[in-house]
């Protein structure tokens, strides 16, 4: 039997190891990411052996913010995706000739919580008319695509298999990702001195990744790389694995 010591070091285990997949993952989609040796390191995560010398740099998880009560419940939340299939799956076979393919879709809380099935079921089937010639066999859209309304990740398949499923909200607005990318930096931020007490003379990064999973994913909004935030590090980053991007968060200036 696991003793609660082992339990917790095998977590420690393998919370580091997400977050060097995290990094590694970053730094191959982006030059942004300082290239180099990675040696496992405690407070900051990471010590990178750039050319120019030793960086820093701690590595965090940004979450989804918390579901809203846009339905009254979730058996409602399901019937309605449910029937939004049916309908969007129907109405792409009418204008398309009925090309077999198989679309799985993520929704995304809308700002004022407001679906109309209709409007997002005929969304859907035109966008994925539109978009299919790129499934070879399969391609995902996140939200930095120009989705329909009501859509946070929208996944084709050239194979038929199965008829078109609908997944969890993804309960994301612009003004919630904001906040939890704020709430994440502060708290980082709180321990900038203690990195720096340890890895002295070296910047100090802060990278922040969303996974690949769209039911914790977190993609990259329209305007973020010109969000600011006040904060201690020398540069922050972001990491949405659902979009392969890397963007810089800016530093926020006093008097700005």
């Amino acid at each position: 039997m696991k003793t609660p010591r082992i339990d917790r070091l095998e977590s420690q285990r393998n919370k580091k190891a997400t977050e060097r997949r995290a990094l590694e993952a970053a730094r191959r989609v982006s030059t942004l990411v300082p290239e180099g040796e990675v040696e496992e390191f405690e407070k900051p995560d990471f010590k990178i052996h750039a050319g120019a010398g030793l960086v820093g740099i701690e590595v965090t998880e940004l979450m989804p913010p918390a579901a809203s009560d846009v339905f009254s419940s979730p058996l409602a939340e399901k019937s309605f995706h449910e029937k939004l299939m049916r309908l969007a799956e129907k109405e792409y076979n009418r204008i398309s000739g009925a090309v077999p393919i198989v679309v799985a879709a993520y929704f995304w809380a809308t700002d004022n919580g407001k679906y109309d099935m209709q409007v997002m079921a005929r969304g859907l089937a035109e966008f994925v008319a539109k978009h299919r010639d790129q499934a070879t066999p399969v391609e995902t859209f996140s939200r930095r695509a120009d989705l329909p309304a009501g859509f946070g990740v929208i996944t084709i398949c050239a194979t038929y298999d199965r008829p078109w499923y609908g997944n969890e909200s993804m309960n994301l607005t612009i003004e919630g990702i904001y906040e939890q990318l704020w709430q994440r930096i502060k708290e980082k931020n709180e321990l900038v001195q203690t990195y720096r007490d340890h890895l002295p003379n070296s910047p100090i990064h802060l990278l922040i990744y969303s996974c690949m999973e769209v039911a914790r994913g977190v993609p990259i909004t329209h305007g973020m790389d010109g969000w600011t935030f006040p904060f201690d590090f020398d540069r922050v980053f972001f990491f949405a694995s659902l979009d392969s991007a890397v963007v810089e968060i800016r530093r926020k200036r006093p008097g700005n």
